[in-house]
């Protein structure tokens, strides 16, 4: 028997999903006098319906462009929102006796209020899973597409609009030509900070207490017009939903062969820390939730590098930013990718730096050693892997003592262990100590990513494979493999 949703295809599940929305959003509407969290309810599935609708209807007339991949991976994720959707607007509707009675309707939220909060929840969760297809098909669509978002912009309300528009600023950063290089005197303008174990800074501006990070790059090793671009694709950056800042500018040196990207730091967010410290802080979360948090959004930061057509080749927790509120004002941590020294365009010639010691925990191995093979997407979801077993664990794997960085002793010391040995070790680790701590999930995620270049995986294992369409074929993988993987753990 053939699978309804197979014959329903994206546009027919789109269409179900929307009445469904719809539906659920004139019913939360109805019930938001009865009392403050009835109408905070209403305003926030109307705020995360409105922005899904709208993604909606673009995904509706890019289905036919969609390669088969890209279309079975819609459907899997449509399927999951028309399963949430129907499940809401069945407990909401019954039972339909004296639904005029406002006594009756407000002690029917009451029963309902658990159900409803987890509704706006999972459909807010839904959209965090649903966006990076999303964005990927909107970077590979036709160039019809610059049509239906500048018409979905114009056509919607500001928060339904906003979707389309940042999707024509992400496909604009494709195509900017135009330099966004910055005087030298903007950079000795700021009072530098230094970020303990990262090479990244804070820089303030002492006129109004904004915030940047300083990230310096030396052009020996990253080409100029690599670094460039990175700015130029960056400068609309949504480190909310990409994980990577907003780029002010680039800065090139008189003095020395280094380039200096200067990223704009989130307004409100004043503590900046490199995963590194909070792995070496000794101070476990009290909850595997913030572990789970800063977990998932790594992932999606890897991801929207990739998507924007590089290779970062320098994934450790001392390239892994956290930005928090004051104390007090908020617990929502954001987590971004700096440490951009070792970066190129995806196509581009592999550049070669002096290998630090503590590469050998995070490089794969065939990038060890004196046959180096090309850097490719999947050499960065080996490095992920690693930082996702370290933040899984709350262990550093490497260890700083009187400025020295040494690796840590697991079962031995790591260093004294050739490059697949450790990398045989941190995949047992994923499958004893991390499954303890984090269950199935997360422990087969980790193991996927480092096992991603092995020939007995079929999601990564033959890089031949992917060598097409522009990385296209990875992304959808990995996001069904990984993001997917890790959402199901993070709702």
């Amino acid at each position: 028997m053939a699978d309804p949703l197979s014959i329903a295809g994206v546009v027919g599940t789109i269409d179900v999903c929307i009445r469904f929305g719809k539906f659920l959003v004139q019913t939360y509407n109805d019930y938001r006098q009865i009392d403050e969290i009835a109408n905070e309810l209403s305003v926030r599935i109307q705020i995360c319906w409105s922005r899904l609708s709208s993604q909606l209807e673009v995904m509706r007339k890019l289905e036919s462009g969609m390669t088969d991949d890209q279309r079975e991976l819609q459907l899997r994720i449509l399927h999951i929102l028309q399963g949430k959707l129907q499940a809401a607007v069945l407990v909401i509707s019954k039972p339909d006796k004296h639904t005029n009675s406002r006594k009756f309707k407000a002690l029917h939220f009451l029963n309902l209020r658990e159900s409803c909060q987890n509704t706006v929840a999972d459909l807010e969760a839904w959209q965090q899973r649903f966006e990076p297809s999303w964005f990927q098909i909107i970077k590979t669509s036709s160039s019809s597409i610059d049509r239906v978002l500048t018409n979905v912009s114009q056509t919607s309300s500001r928060d339904a609009g906003e979707p389309a528009r940042t999707g024509l600023k992400f496909r604009q950063s494709f195509r900017l030509t135009d330099s966004i290089k910055l005087a030298e005197k903007v950079l000795e303008s700021l009072e530098r900070r230094t970020i303990p174990y990262c090479k990244a800074q804070i820089g303030i501006k002492s006129k109004d207490n904004t915030r940047f990070i300083i990230d310096t790059v030396s052009r020996d090793i990253v080409d100029k017009r690599d670094a460039q671009e990175l700015a130029s694709r960056l400068r609309d950056s949504n480190p909310f939903t990409f994980g990577v800042l907003k780029c002010k500018g680039l800065v090139q040196s008189s003095t020395d062969p280094s380039l200096t990207f200067i990223f704009r730091v989130p307004e409100g967010y004043s503590t900046a820390r490199s995963c590194r410290e909070l792995l070496l802080s000794g101070s476990v979360p009290n909850s595997l939730t913030k572990r789970l948090n800063i977990a998932r959004q790594l992932v999606t930061a890897v991801y929207y590098v990739h998507l924007y057509d590089f290779v970062h080749k320098n994934i450790t927790p001392e390239t892994i930013l956290t930005l928090e509120r004051p104390e007090g004002v908020s617990d929502e941590l954001v987590i971004c990718l700096i440490g951009f020294q070792l970066f190129r365009y995806v196509e581009g010639k592999t550049n070669t730096s002096k290998t630090d010691q503590r590469d050998i925990v995070y490089q794969h191995p065939s990038r060890m050693g004196s046959q180096k093979v090309k850097f490719i997407m999947q050499h960065d979801i080996y490095s992920l892997g690693v930082c996702l077993l370290e933040i899984g664990l709350w262990h550093s794997l490497v260890d700083y003592k009187n400025d020295e960085v040494t690796l840590r002793d697991i079962h031995g010391p790591l260093e004294n262990l050739e490059p697949y040995a450790i990398k045989t070790l941190l995949v047992q680790m994923s499958r004893t100590q991390l499954r303890v701590t984090m269950g199935d999930i997360y422990s087969r995620i980790v193991e996927t990513c480092l096992t991603c270049l092995d020939e007995g995986n079929r999601d990564f294992g033959d890089p031949k494979e992917f060598e097409v369409q522009d990385g296209v074929e990875v992304g959808s993988r990995y996001v069904k493999k990984v993001m997917d993987a890790m959402s199901t753990i993070c709702c």
